[in-house]
């Protein structure tokens, strides 16, 4: 829609041009000049269409872009996993080894889901903080199946390095799922059931759980409010390692 907007701008340009009846030459030379003004334009465009989708941080597809792939796998009625993912303790990781140490963390994570993603021919992406999203094709099988291998994964050890040497970290992470048969649902709708599954799973820590229509959010709950009850200082282990 942009592009066509800027040739049809480029072509008015070209038109005033011709009002000015110049030689055949010089004609030329400008169509010339403007083909490249549009060709740069479109490919800023294009590099600012990326910058609006995706994670500065990561790299990984934000929030309305994932909406985008559900909206897709909608339209054609796939069954889709949506696993909203969240990080145990992460704010102690930031709070006790710095900020920089929080997002190499985060960009390492990133990078696991990215591997669980492709193996499932699916999308990962960073919603907000700590809390990223997978969307996984579903089938008949159980869906907590990819999730079980997806926490294992993220719960590696990390090891990062400070301006003092190295610290590992053994990060854990919850889940809460919710599977879209694809029949109408909306990506927002799909999203708030597995956030108040994942506030279930957040209670004990390191789990998943399913949504399930029984599931209900407490009231004086939120996406980023009560549902961290475990953010309190880290226990570090011997060897500089901490437990995310």
């Amino acid at each position: 829609m942009l592009a066509a907007l800027v040739a049809t701008a480029a072509l008015g340009f070209v038109a005033g041009r011709l009002s000015a009846r110049p030689t055949s030459r010089a004609l030329r030379t400008q169509i010339t000049d403007l083909s490249e003004q549009v060709r740069t334009l479109e490919g800023l465009l294009q590099v600012a269409h990326h910058i609006a989708g995706h994670d500065r941080l990561t790299g990984l597809p934000n929030r309305y872009s994932a909406a985008q792939v559900f909206l897709l796998r909608e339209l054609h009625g796939q069954p889709t996993i949506v696993i909203l993912i969240d990080l145990d303790r992460f704010k102690c990781i930031n709070d006790t080894h710095g900020h920089h140490i929080g997002d190499d963390l985060l960009r390492t994570v990133a990078e696991r889901l990215v591997a669980i993603a492709k193996a499932h021919g699916g999308t990962a992406a960073r919603l907000a903080g700590d809390e990223f999203l997978l969307l996984l094709p579903a089938d008949d099988s159980d869906p907590a199946t990819p999730v079980v291998a997806t926490l294992e994964a993220v719960s590696q050890p990390v090891t990062l390095h400070t301006d003092d040497g190295e610290v590992t970290v053994r990060p854990s992470a919850s889940a809460g799922i919710e599977v879209f048969d694809g029949s109408y649902g909306s990506f927002d709708t799909m999203l708030h059931h597995a956030d108040i599954a994942l506030f279930h799973a957040k209670q004990q820590r390191g789990i998943h759980c399913i949504y399930g229509p029984e599931m209900r959010m407490p009231r004086n709950a939120s996406r980023h409010g009560p549902r961290r009850r475990d953010e309190h200082p880290t226990d570090d282990q011997p060897g500089g390692e901490a437990t995310a």
